[in-house]
């Protein structure tokens, strides 16, 4: 099943169903990701904003969008989550600076947000903007989207753990639920406790391990306790916790100071 929903999303950004695409999925250490070719204006606008980063001093960096919507009802604007990683620095005026100067020229620019985080020796940018595109040219590349994981609403993005956890257990299993515990200890792990409640019997947690699988590099452990008649707790355990997958969900609220680098 979720094969076939990468496929379909991946098929949306496609121009030629028929056409041979030799790289439409991406994974690393900061999640799964859709290489995209296709979609016109996003690699255009994704060109504009490479150039811009460049410009700013960051001459080694990827840039992944997490985020891309164009408007139903205005014609050609379009809004961006993206999220740069660089061993370099550069100050978040600089950058915002840059990258209005270089979409300046072909795109009207509206709201624009920055927010910089470093983890490991690692800079992270992360970025809002919407565009107006006035003269779209044809570009060439590939961008990284994000192919986020089951229970993850990316309008959601950036989440606190507390709320990204509550989301992917009430989306997968159709249960209204309150995060009452959290701990990431060194960042290697991650146990989370939740107390949800439920209208009738809970055939099965299958969808929320799968889920939570996308943060793990072993099988997630579960475990359901009946509190009263409507009401249950559930016990998450995550004992090799890929923590890194968690930095394009909560941006600058990434709150695991001890993460082991």
């Amino acid at each position: 099943m979720l094969l076939e929903a990468q496929k379909l999303i991946f098929d949306i950004f496609r121009k030629d169903k028929s056409e041979e695409v030799k790289e439409p999925f991406y994974a690393d250490e900061y999640g799964e990701w859709l290489v995209v070719s296709h979609n016109k204006p996003l690699v255009y606008i994704s060109n504009i904003l490479q150039k811009s980063i460049k410009k700013a001093g960051l001459k080694n960096h990827d840039l992944y969008v997490i985020q891309y919507t164009e408007d139903e009802k205005i014609r050609n604007l379009a809004s961006m989550k993206g999220m740069i990683c660089s061993n370099g620095n550069v100050k978040e005026l600089d950058l915002a600076n840059a990258i209005k100067n270089s979409l300046s020229d072909n795109l009207t620019v509206g709201e624009m947000k920055i927010f910089k985080l470093k983890i490991c020796g690692i800079l992270f940018i992360f970025f809002y903007i919407d565009v107006i595109v006035r003269n779209l040219k044809e570009t060439r590349g590939s961008v990284k989207l994000l192919f986020p994981p089951m229970g993850v609403n990316l309008y959601e993005i950036p989440y606190t753990l507390q709320s990204l956890i509550k989301n992917v257990i009430e989306k997968t299993l159709g249960i209204n639920c309150s995060v009452s515990e959290i701990d990431t200890g060194d960042g290697t792990r991650l146990k989370a406790i939740a107390e949800c409640r439920i209208q009738q019997t809970l055939e099965s947690v299958e969808p929320l391990r799968k889920a939570l699988e996308y943060f793990s590099h072993s099988e997630p452990k579960i475990s359901l306790n009946r509190t009263s008649v409507k009401q249950i707790e559930l016990q998450i355990f995550i004992n090799q916790l890929k923590s890194k997958t968690l930095i394009p969900l909560i941006w600058d609220r990434f709150i695991i100071d001890s993460l082991r680098c």
